[in-house]
């Protein structure tokens, strides 16, 4: 084949066909960068070439604005401060009249205004209500000019400098409006300002967030050093020495706040009486609300305390102040000065607060000291200045030690934790049945839940009446509820207006010190027989609170129902007592097992025989006698309500 590769022996090299090495191969390249010689060529032709066109007019620009560019010029002055203190007041008004002899003394100028923002932060323009203002003068073309100390005197945030700066060139493009920064020689129409602005404006920022830094550290060092900040607030001045120190006539209000919220009064109440009586803040407001009554009972320097550090600043720039949960050092110092109220009238007072509007005035804790009833407390149940261990406390004051053991003895027979000691051998480990197992619906009961007292209408037909006490002993478990009238501190309506009965009574703190002390869980409600006792014109009912019915929630029965383990309890079906004629679907009742156990089917027969002797033996006295007051251990002394009472007309008449 004539066209086939062939191949020389001798060197082992392929040779290309006779065709191929006879004919000669030119690529055509283009250089790269012929087009832009061209392009460069034809433009330098085309300048030379050029003429300028023989009718053109030229228009030179106008010269870059100077400062001292003659022409009349309507100047303001704005002037700010961060501090109201005595040298940063000195140094505004220093700005205010040098400015004002500047502008008197310079040809073609005129005043405009004169704008100050005095103990304002310049980092944001929110709270500059001066500067605000000036701006929208400026934007209605009320002046010219306007002449700023210095950059960090106009803002220390860079984009509000800058924005605002560009807002006054071109709010009104014929008639911008520059600024003069006197201390860096910047004037803000001139053009070639733009970069030296930004730069001046961005080290007033740097230096504001490493002053709010300082800040800081600084009060950190103080608060570990236990130099804490203080301030004058109502009622108090502060020393150079970092003391607080009573102010008497302001004092007067704060004391006024306190005791008329403990007499009763509503925060709405006492602001609308120290407005009446013109009674000055602190900045000399004559004009009261409730949200600053609120705010000064709930200072803690007003009882003597100094929280420090109570909140922080978390961003400089928004001024974003929070409550101080463990983000920064603080520190709280107990009797740090003198106090304008006592510590316990301030948690008197708090408490008094958190009980809601169900409680008007702060009850006085009331122990029966003697007679039948003896050890029992009167309660208002939603006070939430009890608890059980102050109950208790309280209740065990009034007994001898030997009194106290023995009733210690019958509690702990009551819950089971021991047997009683019967002598006769005839009545040995007899028990007499829980009263529960005999209720019916003409029984009086007593249901206690975690938030309320309930009362059914066999109880109203027992105490027919409007006002009611409630007793309570805390050792025997006990509570009683007797007649009264309107006049007793701790009567209790439960009835309306139109005469129909209330089913129930707001009772969250009594019930919480009940479940604590019997060990009871929060999903359920007990519910307890009461017994009368009428003894001449006074009626009286006991409630046994360690012979409950307990009644779970639907949700308990639920769950309780969804466990296939063995449970701690039985639940046995039976029906609410109701008047209504349709029948009611059986709920469930909760019976423990200790009852449901044949070790204890009911009560112990001595324990039923010591409490039926308390209960047979009261009398007609031991029924209306009145509780002597005691100091809550849980609050501490107390005025009496005649002590505060006296206090507040002579507080009212020297205001």
């Amino acid at each position: 084949m004539e066209n086939e590769t062939k191949t020389d022996i001798t060197d082992g090299q392929v040779q290309p066909p006779e065709e191929e090495t006879t004919q000669t191969y030119k690529p055509q390249w283009r250089p790269q960068d012929a087009d832009r010689e061209y392009i460069k060529i034809t433009t330098r032709k085309r300048i030379r070439e050029t003429v300028a066109h023989p009718n053109a007019i030229f228009k030179p620009a106008k010269p870059a604005p100077n400062i001292n560019d003659t022409g009349h010029k309507r100047v303001a002055v704005y002037a700010r401060v961060s501090t109201k203190s005595t040298e940063q007041v000195s140094s505004i008004e220093n700005q205010t009249k040098y400015y004002t002899e500047k502008i008197a003394k310079t040809p073609d100028w005129e005043m405009s205004g004169i704008y100050k923002d005095e103990g304002i932060s310049g980092t944001s323009t929110k709270r500059r209500k001066d500067f605000k203002r000036m701006i929208a003068d400026a934007q209605n073309k009320k002046m010219d000019l306007i002449l700023c100390a210095s950059v960090s005197r106009f803002a220390r945030d860079i984009s509000d400098c800058v924005d605002h700066i560009r807002l006054l060139k071109t709010a009104n493009p014929s008639h911008p409006v520059g600024v003069y920064f006197e201390t860096e020689d910047i004037y803000t129409l001139d053009p070639t300002s733009d970069e030296r602005l930004e730069m001046h404006a961005l080290f007033s920022g740097w230096e504001s967030k490493n002053k709010s830094r300082r800040m800081i550290l600084s009060y950190d060092q103080r608060i570990c050093m236990g130099q804490y900040p203080v301030v004058d607030l109502l009622g108090y001045r502060h020393t150079e020495n970092g003391d607080l120190i009573i102010e008497p006539e302001e004092a007067k209000t704060v004391r006024f706040i306190f005791l008329s919220y403990l007499a009763g009064y509503s925060f709405k109440t006492i602001a609308e009486i120290l407005t009446k009586k013109k009674r000055p803040t602190l900045t000399g407001r004559t004009e009261w609300n409730a949200s600053m009554v609120k705010a000064i009972m709930y200072n803690e320097r007003r009882w003597g305390d100094l929280d420090a550090r109570k909140t922080v600043c978390i961003d400089y720039k928004l001024r974003k102040v929070v409550k101080n949960k463990d983000i920064r050092d603080a520190a709280y110092i107990p009797n740090h000065h003198e106090a304008i109220v006592s510590p316990s009238i301030a948690k008197a007072a708090h408490l008094l607060a958190s009980s809601g509007s169900k409680v008007n005035s702060v009850p006085n804790t009331s122990i029966i000291a003697d007679g039948s009833l003896k050890g029992f407390i009167s309660i208002s149940p939603a006070w939430k200045g009890i608890d059980d261990a102050s109950l208790q406390f309280v209740s065990r004051g009034v007994y001898s030690d030997e009194e106290y053991e023995e009733l210690e003895e019958i509690a702990r027979i009551g819950s089971g934790e021991e047997h009683s000691k019967v002598i006769s051998f005839n009545f040995t480990g007899y028990e007499v049945p829980y009263g529960v197992y005999f209720m019916n619906q003409k029984t009086p009961s007593l249901t206690v839940t975690y938030k309320t007292i309930k009362f059914n209408k066999a109880m109203h037909d027992r105490l027919d009446c409007k006002y009611i006490e409630i007793l309570y002993h805390p050792i025997l478990k006990m509570i009683a509820i007797k007649e009264t009238t309107e006049d007793n501190p701790y009567a209790l309506c439960w009835k309306n207006e139109d005469g129909s009965m209330k089913t129930s009574l707001n009772s969250k703190a009594f019930s919480k010190s009940i479940y604590d002390r019997i060990g009871w869980k929060e999903d359920y409600s007990f519910k307890f027989r009461g017994i009368t006792r009428i003894r001449g014109n006074a009626k009286l009912m006991i409630f046994y609170l360690d012979e409950p019915q307990i009644i779970p929630s639907k949700k308990t029965i639920k769950e309780h129902q969804s466990v296939d383990t063995v449970a701690s309890a039985q639940y046995v079906e039976y029906k609410e007592p109701t008047e209504n004629a349709e029948p009611q679907p059986p709920r469930k009742m909760l019976v423990s097992e200790t009852w449901a156990s044949q070790e204890m089917f009911g009560i112990s027969l001595a324990l039923r025989k010591k409490r039926d002797w308390i209960v047979n033996s009261i009398s007609e006295q031991d029924i209306l006698i009145s509780g002597e007051y005691v100091d809550n251990p849980l609050i501490g002394a107390l005025p009496s309500p005649i002590e505060i009472k006296n206090e507040l007309d002579n507080l009212l008449s020297a205001m």
